[in-house]
């Protein structure tokens, strides 16, 4: 079974070298590694100094290699709804070309992408498939997504499908809006299915990887504690911290203050990622560009340690019963209790950070429960539900 290396970090922080560098060494190590960007600014090609292009490209034994193609994705994924929606636009007036650019709708970009990782991780053809993710926020809107799909189809789809087939034969000839067709529901359907599997792969810590990249500055930190509070709250297996492009003693007498800034930021990770394994890199003389560079560049980064295994997680969510209530605990390392909201509703617990925000579908124990008392101790959320 094949496993999924992901890796997030702000822009800048070297994140395209450290994904290529990691799947040329699992390569040569004789791991059959696929590496496929998401970033809609592909650097995979220079990073590798070969063009690599919407398709999947034999790099070198074991190694191949993708920047994926957003217009292809959703054309592969989802031609039959789109091409609805398009006519739908059209219909109201709007030119074929404005037409079948609204018919992409927000966040369908993102999941098209994912739904290639499942169909590579059922190809089986892979032992790993690392993907160099967009800057962070478009990587939390990548993993947002498929709960969110989730929640609308749960709430919205039944109810339009009901509407469309008892509608469609009275609307037609009184209407011009062309109605959808059963094939459209059914290809929606197969998304909303398609995208829970997704989901269930990523969030599988047997199965998936996340590793943060950051550079050791207070800008790239902070990010980074963000992110990772956003991960946890999604549920996202996080096992690694790399942390890159910090000065080494040979950068001389002139970066001597940034040495001491960053010696100072090294000891603040180290304390706040204690759970993640951290992995630190000294900044190169020259990018590492090419198979060959790129391999010493990973040998830099993991040392003594495999890159392919997987280095711990911890549980984002823990459910306990105390006596007649029952304990749900949430781990949100770096989260700002000010900034925290929580409900239950319908039987869902819904918990806002900053402006993410996650719908729990709850045990059935627990569905008819309402939050009693909350309080939030060293970045953990306590939710008594009584």
């Amino acid at each position: 079974m094949a496993r999924i290396i992901l890796y997030t970090g702000k822009g800048g922080v070297g994140k395209t070298s450290i994904t290529a560098s990691t799947a040329a060494l699992m390569a040569e190590m004789g791991k059959r590694t696929l590496v496929i960007s998401t970033d809609p600014a592909h650097s995979l090609s220079d990073v590798l100094a070969m063009d690599i292009g919407p398709e999947i490209k034999e790099v070198d034994t074991n190694l191949y290699a993708q920047e994926i193609s957003v217009n292809d994705a959703i054309n592969h994924h989802w031609q039959e709804l789109k091409g609805y929606l398009t006519g739908l636009f059209q219909s109201q007036g709007l030119d074929p070309v404005s037409a079948e650019e609204i018919a992409t709708l927000p966040g369908f970009d993102e999941a098209a992408q994912l739904l290639y990782v499942k169909e590579y991780f059922e190809s089986e053809k892979y032992d790993y498939i690392l993907m160099d993710s967009a800057p962070t926020g478009e990587s939390l809107r990548l993993l947002s997504f498929p709960e969110a799909m989730t929640w609308y189809m749960e709430k919205l789809f039944p109810i339009g499908r009901t509407t469309a087939k008892v509608f469609r034969p009275i609307a037609r000839p009184l209407v011009n809006i062309p109605l959808p067709e059963d094939s459209v529901f059914e290809s929606l359907e197969r998304l909303y299915r398609s995208l829970r599997e997704v989901r269930n792969l990523l969030t599988d810590p047997e199965t998936t990887s996340i590793r943060l990249v950051c550079n050791p500055d207070r800008m790239s930190l902070n990010e980074t504690k963000r992110a990772y509070t956003y991960l946890m709250l999604y549920g996202y297996p996080v096992d690694a911290l790399v942390v890159n492009k910090i000065y080494g003693e040979d950068t001389g007498e002139f970066f001597k203050g940034w040495r001491e800034l960053q010696a100072q930021m090294l000891a603040e990770i180290d304390s706040s990622f204690a759970d993640l394994k951290v992995f630190r890199v000294e900044l190169e003389k020259e990018e590492p560009i090419g198979l060959k560079s790129l391999r010493a560049f990973a040998r830099k980064i993991y040392g003594s340690e495999d890159p392919s295994r997987q280095f711990g997680v911890r549980k984002s969510i823990e459910y306990e019963k105390v006596g007649d209530e029952y304990l749900v605990k949430l781990s949100l390392p770096f989260a700002n209790k000010n900034r925290l909201n929580l409900y239950n509703k319908g039987g869902e617990l819904v918990i806002e950070v900053d402006n993410w925000r996650r719908v729990f579908y709850l045990p059935q124990a627990l569905a008819e429960k309402r939050p009693v008392a909350a309080e939030f101790i060293n970045g953990k959320l306590n939710i008594t539900m009584g």
